[in-house]
């Protein structure tokens, strides 16, 4: 199968920023989050969908995921097309990729450093960029429904941006502005939110 480019604007430390942003709403609100390791780094959403950055080195990057409704590849659990291996033809190290795939997987994308690239496959692989956090507008409605699962004020969307601008970066009043609590009930952390978001500038190689 032949390899084609993908429409993604991301690169892979735009995606770090991302996962660090999450990470930070998480730890704030008390929920479990995946801390990052220096061979990849994990999210997981509704339904165990899931994502993983891995960088291999000399400025590749691999994204594999699984989409528990849309990805209907080989390996994802719900009786894919046989011959859609994830693989293929592609360069060795996007094995690396699958070697980090949680009980299914659906997606592994590669960076060379310039683009992100995909094998041609016959069926949908369930990667798209507004459900996983790929995009800052995939964020803002992840982030729009942490805030409402754990009965937070709904954040105003200027701040949201603000925060996922700043990545791992980030500051806790971007984040105290978006995380807000009537009353004062459900208790935040906001250090621990921003402890986290720290451990992603600190632990990801390039």
């Amino acid at each position: 199968m032949a390899l084609l480019p993908v429409d993604m604007d991301a690169t892979p430390d735009d995606i770090v920023n991302l996962f660090a942003v999450d990470a930070a709403v998480r730890a704030a609100v008390g929920l479990d989050y995946h801390r990052p390791t220096s061979a990849a780094l994990h999210w997981v959403g509704d339904e165990d969908m899931w994502m993983a950055l891995v960088r291999p080195g000399d400025g590749r990057a691999l994204l594999a995921g699984w989409h528990h409704e849309f990805s209907l590849t080989e390996g994802s659990g719900r009786g894919g097309e046989a011959g859609t291996d994830l693989v293929g033809d592609a360069p060795g190290w996007w094995r690396r990729g699958v070697e980090h795939a949680r009980a299914n997987d659906g997606f592994l994308y590669g960076w060379d450093g310039t683009r992100w690239w995909r094998l041609d496959q016959p069926v949908d692989d369930g990667f798209d960029p507004e459900l996983f956090p790929a995009t800052p507008l995939a964020m803002r409605d992840i982030i729009d429904g942490l805030a409402d699962d754990t009965l937070l004020d709904a954040p105003d969307h200027d701040d949201i941006d603000a925060l996922v601008t700043a990545g791992a970066e980030l500051t806790a009043e971007q984040l105290a502005a978006v995380l807000h609590a009537p009353d004062g009930w459900p208790e935040v952390d906001i250090e621990a939110g921003v402890r986290a978001a720290r451990e992603f500038s600190a632990n990801v190689p390039a």
